[in-house]
């Protein structure tokens, strides 16, 4: 779909964007190779070795299963390929009767009941074949499912105790595909992986084995075609692996420009850049199917060349044995059999073949997800307790920066030498301009990061050495713009308090002084807060989440523009009631209201990741410093 003829042209920037993503600057596969190392995403080896022990480690503890799923397969195989067998005989047994080669010969019941016997048993193994393959996909499934389940629930753990750092620098669309697609795509090889090799395997072998006890000279005419589908295998091994890297590689930033979209569908509504984004997707759509068109065309050519070898092949048996059966070279009682049989024989020889074409495509797609899980999983959490780390015992709430330096990257800090002490009971207000480091201060007293140099110590204890779990129990963090979940107002409050009862929610409601606005709702404490909240409004959703961190009963309060979207009113209810309940506890607030400012113990003025003014409200003031400037900016931009 093209761009409306009124929309404005891209500029020149995007205009090279879309042609590179289109292809039309240099070669598609330069392309590719240049936008998946832009992005980080892992050159996969096909069929590394160590991935593939890696994933048959995930079937370990199922192996059981498995076992017996591979146990009755193999019994269904060798029931299945009696099949030639029984139809040999049959042609032999009727063919002698009728050239009158069997004697003597028996009445003609007796030979109506030799065949129908043989087609009996017949029967009898293909049903017990059918009845076996049914238990087989159960176990199989069964066992698969599981290694499935195992696998998203290790990813979504160590998505849990992954640092704020990697979310930093890492798309949603990216963690999402990780989680459903990659997943996904390893699904057949976990569930039918190992009984398609091993059956295959066996069938190939005794297929061959089969055909040449048949008829040897059938078998030495058709073998020379098996260095052919040696041949072919590999190379269409060696060109898919590439294209399915390609293919994944397309699907992935697909559903990260998707992702990405949905997320910020307010901002594209509100600046009109829906047709503009509508290009961006098309242009990565037409990526994507040129990827995957090009697969398929490699598979178009793959499978007619399997197909004409399995011709040839049958072509051959029936040429040349219908030449030894006319020419005598083969008893006529049992030369038509044998024809038919290592014509079956052949067949069956040839469809692991076929198989194991197709199942190396979704092997390679299984290889290209499982090195981008699996990167994932090996991405090691850049804060995380120590082996010796400590819970931390109940805190007064005594914070200390000793000389903290800090940068999300090391090599460009945005805190420098921050030195301070708060005391427990302190409300300490950060004030400085925006990007100056004041949430940096409040993320590392949370500990989603850690400082390249000095030290944040709570009660005297480095939060490096105690439990990630025991400090965050202890601190409660409401910032500007902040989540809620699909479900009411009162899931979203007990989040941090699973066992609270409706009456102690709607009581800390009360006391922190939220209950009426919440009660004001539709449907007060039951009123479906929507997607991300969108039933709420922006201060409704505040209020939410300032009665959520209220009743985790934190000793630290860490307050990053908590109150910006309340309105004056609500955070005047809201302060009087902080005067009674923050008592004991440490707060932390970065935030622009005079009145927050003003009942400050300490106000700390960061400017350029530096402490440049400390001190009280007043002391500030007569101060005639940096703060004093900020605060007639404040007091103006109130008038």
């Amino acid at each position: 779909m093209s761009p409306e003829p009124d929309a404005p042209a891209p500029a020149p920037a995007a205009r090279r964007w879309f042609d590179r993503l289109r292809g039309r600057r240099g070669s598609p596969a330069a392309c590719e190779l240049s936008v998946a190392t832009e992005e980080g995403e892992p050159r996969y080896r096909p069929i590394d070795r160590r991935m593939v022990l890696r994933l048959a480690g995930r079937l370990k503890p199922y192996w059981r299963r498995y076992a017996l799923g591979l146990v009755l397969g193999l019994l269904m195989i060798v029931l299945e390929m009696l099949g030639p067998t029984f139809m040999g005989a049959i042609i032999n047994l009727a063919s002698g009767y009728a050239a009158g080669t069997l004697r003597p010969m028996p009445s003609e019941q007796a030979a109506i009941a030799r065949l129908a016997g043989l087609v009996g048993l017949w029967g009898l193994a293909l049903a017990a074949a059918l009845l076996i393959q049914r238990w087989t996909i159960l176990i199989m499934v069964d066992a698969g499912e599981r290694v499935q389940f195992d696998l998203r629930r290790e990813l979504f753990a160590h998505l849990q105790r992954l640092s704020m750092s990697f979310y930093d620098r890492t798309r949603l669309g990216r963690i999402i595909s990780r989680c459903t697609s990659d997943v996904n795509s390893l699904r057949e090889v976990n569930v039918w992986g190992i009984d398609l090799v091993l059956k295959n395997a066996l069938v190939t072998v005794v297929a061959a084995g089969m055909l040449y006890r048949t008829e040897p000279r059938l078998f030495l005419s058709v073998v020379w075609l098996a260095p052919v589908l040696f041949v072919l295998n590999r190379t269409y091994r060696r060109k898919a692996a590439v294209l399915q890297q390609q293919v994944r590689e397309g699907f992935t930033r697909v559903s990260t420009n998707l992702a990405e979209n949905i997320t910020g569908v307010r901002v594209v509504t509100a600046f009109d850049r829906q047709v503009w984004n509508l290009g961006v997707f098309n242009s990565l759509q037409q990526r994507n199917t040129a990827n995957n068109l090009q697969a398929a065309r490699l598979t178009g050519v793959y499978q007619p060349l399997l197909s004409l070898v399995g011709f040839a092949g049958r072509a051959i048996i029936l040429l040349y044995g219908g030449y030894l059966v006319a020419a005598g070279r083969i008893d006529r009682s049992i030369g038509v059999g044998s024809v038919v049989a290592a014509f079956l024989y052949w067949d069956w020889f040839m469809v692991p073949v076929v198989n194991f074409g197709n199942f190396y495509g979704q092997l390679m797609m299984a290889m290209a997800g499982a090195e981008r899980i699996f990167s994932l999983l090996d991405t090691e959490p850049e804060v995380r307790d120590l082996p010796d780390a400590r819970p931390l015992a109940p805190v007064r709430g005594h914070v200390r920066f000793e000389h903290v330096t800090f940068g999300y990257d090391p090599a460009r800090p945005v805190l420098h030498d921050i030195d301070f002490e708060a005391r427990p009971g302190q409300m300490v207000a950060l004030v400085g301009p925006t990007g100056s480091g004041k949430s940096s201060i409040i993320s590392l007293i949370a500990r989603f990061y850690q400082p390249q140099r000095g030290r944040v110590l709570i009660d005297g204890h480095d939060i490096r050495e105690v439990t990630a779990e025991s400090l965050h129990r202890q601190t409660g963090l409401v910032l500007q713009s902040n989540y809620l979940f699909s479900g009411t107002v009162m899931d979203n409050i007990r989040y941090v308090r699973p066992q609270a009862t409706d009456e102690q929610i709607a009581q800390a409601a009360r006391d922190l002084g939220t209950y009426e606005a919440i009660m004001s709702l539709k449907e007060g404490f039951h009123t479906p807060v929507g997607e991300r909240g969108a039933n709420l409004s922006l201060g409704q959703r505040q209020l939410v989440c300032f009665t959520r961190a209220f009743v985790a009963d934190p000793r630290i309060f860490l307050l990053d523009e908590a109150t910006s979207a309340i309105d004056t009113a609500t955070e005047q209810v809201v302060q009087r009631s902080l005067e009674r309940l923050l008592h004991g506890r440490t707060t932390f607030v970065v935030a622009h209201r005079l009145s927050t400012i003003q009942r400050a113990d300490l106000i700390l003025v960061i400017e350029a990741g530096r402490i440049i003014e400390r001190g009280t409200h007043w002391e500030l003031l007569e101060l005639a410093g940096r703060y004093a400037e900020l605060y007639q900016q404040f007091a103006r931009a109130i008038d």
